[in-house]
């Protein structure tokens, strides 16, 4: 019966990521050095859109020193490369969204460069076969600038009976009358934009529960985490809930799934939300 609930809560998971979000996946392997002192190294990647495009991939290390039993310190470097997807702006006349469109400008979609610092600590308490966790994290990352960025300009020109009429890549528009019109991209007008280099500063504080079953490599957990930006008095800028478990394949080797909901702007690549499978692989060498 355990096993047929768990089968049938994953392939929910893996329905709902797939049919409106993506899948995050990744390896960790971590090398202790004594009972105090270990590294950590992460590899990772992300296909979003429906599991149809490749968003993310990074590179991650980092060393942590638990100084009590119950508390842990730890920080690190994650060197990231991102996806932007295109954005279109609507242009009014005038500027003033009350009169009729004539236009739209489409920024196009560019990979860029993040490096990422990071340090946090982390508390675990226990009360039965549950265990507490709260971690807080401050997080600082650098965008690299991007150059040579293309801005599309789609214009309206004239009236057609049918969209194949049409040669040039166009936007249709329905008008507020109930009329469509058929923006065209006008190419004397492409302009080139830089993307210039900037930092965030955030803290991510994240609450998570786990329960250790007795006899059983599976451990069920639940994450919840609020992302605010410093730079902003504490903006919050999104929340992420987390539900899934950890299988014991072996000593020291570990699988880990789990549903992912993500809510509100993500400033890094304009995400907003976000129903994402979580898969995982961690060992330890």
């Amino acid at each position: 019966m355990r096993r047929t609930l768990l089968f049938s809560l994953m392939c929910l998971a893996v329905f709902v990521a797939k049919a409106e979000g993506g899948l995050w996946y990744g390896i960790d392997a971590t090398h202790d050095f004594n009972k105090r002192l270990s590294a950590e190294f992460s590899l990772g990647s992300r296909v979003e859109d429906g599991w149809s495009r490749y968003t993310r991939y990074d590179l991650a290390a980092s060393v942590s020193w638990k100084a009590l039993s119950w508390l842990k310190i730890g920080g690190g470097y994650d060197f990231i490369r991102d996806y932007n997807a295109e954005e279109t702006v609507t242009k009014y006349k005038d500027d003033n969204p009350a009169n009729r469109v004539t236009g739209f400008n489409v920024d196009e979609a560019f990979w860029r460069t993040k490096h990422r610092l990071f340090a946090d600590v982390t508390g675990k308490w226990r009360a039965g076969r549950f265990t507490f966790a709260l971690r807080e994290r401050y997080q600082y990352t650098r965008f690299a600038p991007v150059d040579g960025l293309r801005e599309w300009k789609y214009r309206y020109f004239r009236e057609y009976e049918s969209p194949a009429d049409i040669e040039r890549p166009y936007i249709p528009y329905t008008m507020s009358d109930g009329t469509v019109r058929y923006f065209e991209l006008d190419e004397s007008r492409t302009d080139y934009e830089e993307k210039s280099s900037k930092s965030r500063h955030y803290l991510r504080s994240r609450f998570g529960i786990e329960y250790n079953i007795r006899h059983c490599p599976f451990t069920p957990f639940a994450t919840y985490e609020v992302s605010n930006n410093l730079g902003k008095r504490l903006e919050l800028v999104r929340q992420r809930l987390q539900v899934g478990g950890d299988y014991k394949v072996k000593k020291g080797h570990t699988i880990t799934m789990a549903y992912l909901y993500q809510h509100g702007e993500n400033e890094d690549n304009g995400d907003a939300n976000l129903h994402v499978l979580s898969v995982g692989y961690k060992f330890k060498f």
